[in-house]
């Protein structure tokens, strides 16, 4: 008899079994959707899903509104890339001279051309006091022009600098008059930083410099041409100038002092970081929903706390190891500005973004349970509608970025990888701030969650004893 109910024993019903049954194992009656004894759980059921849709919606419109935010009304201002105006071309021909600067006030005419049109930079002319303090000639007293905008663009006083040389007017017109040597890209200098954001920077610093400079080089010419053709051996200067000198007789140099030359340098000051924040959110939910909970009723509260902390700590300081290797790993370089301790700088950088941006997430993920992936989407678009642009570049609101750990990240990572303005002491502390907060927060958590707990189960403890003391009472009064 057991031999035979053995035999007639089913672990599994089949497919087709599954399909057109409509009781439970367990006896209990299934119905179609739409069936009338489904009419209360399928009202509730359809109200959960509309109302849990409007909540979504309304979270896209407020989050991704922040986001695409930080991409809007970019061209008007755009003059917040400032571009510092160096013109030693009217200094040291000034209009009392015998040959008047021509390239100096045909620059300003084109930025007061530019103004009026859209995008444009924020042009401004160095300070009458600044200029005199640059050397004018060869051999001469005074501050090499070269040098200061290299300075200025470097400290990130300014996103460009335009030097109109001294002997753009003078050697020209000495070339074509006396026979001198002239090289027509000396009258310019641009002098930028591409690294300091290569978006920023190869969408409107550069492209809208080089517009400037090419105008003002074909105006200058322009009225180089109608002063050479008033002379009286006019004839005799045009056909002794070299073929095209009169027409490109300006043209400009220019000098990119921190190239965007690691392409894959993109991935790890950019995109890289939004994976940056999914594999230390993939340790939240790891830990808190499938580890912690094997032990956590067992521990006294001072011991949960400290696991609660150090376990992801550690995990943070492996993974933030490996995540900075894969930059090694295709060949990112770290010691052109740091030496060999530039990579480890990089690593203690994620290291410390990591744990930042992990100890917020194992906070929230404590307070708000099933509803921390809304937090979760919060937490991203935070961090990453700053990260990418620049700033100076989105409306004020996007200030707040230069306190997220993210954009922190991303900044020290350009100081290491390309050699930008080394901000990394200010990047360190503003994520080790971040996780000194959040190391207070997450361990009160984890004490008011404890205690929240322990007073369910005294609750539940006192309410049978009460049953008890109850039942013993109750029976028949003699």
């Amino acid at each position: 008899m057991g031999a035979k109910l053995s035999s007639q024993r089913k672990d599994a019903p089949t497919a087709k079994e599954v399909w057109a049954a409509r009781q439970a194992p367990n006896g209990q009656a299934r119905y179609g959707l739409f069936a009338r004894e489904l009419a209360e759980p399928r009202r509730n059921f359809f109200k959960f899903v509309f109302m849990t849709l409007g909540v979504i919606i309304l979270f896209m419109f407020a989050l991704l509104a922040c986001y695409f935010g930080s991409y809007y009304d970019q061209i008007s201002r755009a003059t917040h890339f400032s571009i510092e105006v160096v013109d030693l071309d009217s200094a040291a021909s000034p209009a009392g001279a015998a040959h008047p600067a021509i390239l100096g006030p045909a620059v300003r005419a084109a930025i007061a051309g530019a103004e009026q049109t859209q995008p444009h930079l924020g042009w401004y002319e160095a300070a009458a006091a600044t200029v005199q303090t640059f050397r004018l000639a060869d051999g001469g007293q005074g501050v090499v022009a070269i040098d200061y905008a290299q300075a200025k663009v470097l400290n990130q006083d300014v996103w460009g600098v335009l030097i109109v040389n001294a002997n753009a007017t003078s050697g020209v017109w000495d070339a074509l008059t006396s026979g001198a040597e002239w090289s027509p890209m000396g009258a310019m200098t641009f002098v930028y930083e591409e690294a300091r954001n290569f978006y920023g920077t190869d969408q409107y610093v550069a492209r809208l410099a080089l517009q400037l400079m090419t105008s003002a080089g074909g105006a200058g010419a322009s009225t180089l041409a109608g002063q050479v053709l008033a002379l009286s051996n006019a004839s005799a200067v045009v056909a002794a100038a070299p073929a095209g000198s009169l027409a490109g007789a300006f043209s400009y140099s220019q000098y990119d002092l921190r190239p965007f030359d690691e392409l894959a340098g993109i991935a790890a000051t950019t995109v890289g970081t939004i994976y940056l924040i999914i594999f230390t959110f993939l340790i939240s939910v790891a830990w808190n929903t499938r580890g912690l909970p094997l032990i956590q009723e067992k521990l006294a509260i001072g011991s949960e706390i400290a696991v609660k902390l150090l376990v992801p700590l550690v995990a943070y300081f492996w993974l933030s190891l490996h995540y900075s290797l894969v930059s090694l790993a295709f060949l990112v370089t770290f010691n052109r500005y740091y030496g060999y301790v530039g990579f480890f700088i990089y690593w203690m950088l994620n290291w410390v973004s990591m744990s930042a941006l992990g100890f917020v997430m194992e906070t929230f993920f404590l307070l708000l349970g099933p509803f921390f992936p809304f937090f979760l989407i919060f937490w991203v678009i935070l961090n990453v509608s700053v990260a990418f642009l620049d700033i100076a570049d989105m409306q004020d609101f996007y200030r707040y970025g230069y306190m997220m750990p993210v954009w922190n990240t991303v900044d020290g990572s350009k100081s290491l990888i390309f050699g930008t303005k080394n901000h990394l002491p200010q990047n360190f502390l503003v994520n080790i701030g971040w996780l000194v907060v959040f190391t207070f927060a997450l361990g009160t958590t984890v004490l008011v969650q404890r205690r929240k707990k322990e007073a369910e189960k005294m609750k539940k403890v006192w309410a049978e004893m009460s049953e008890k003391d109850g039942d013993r009472t109750v029976g028949p009064v003699e």
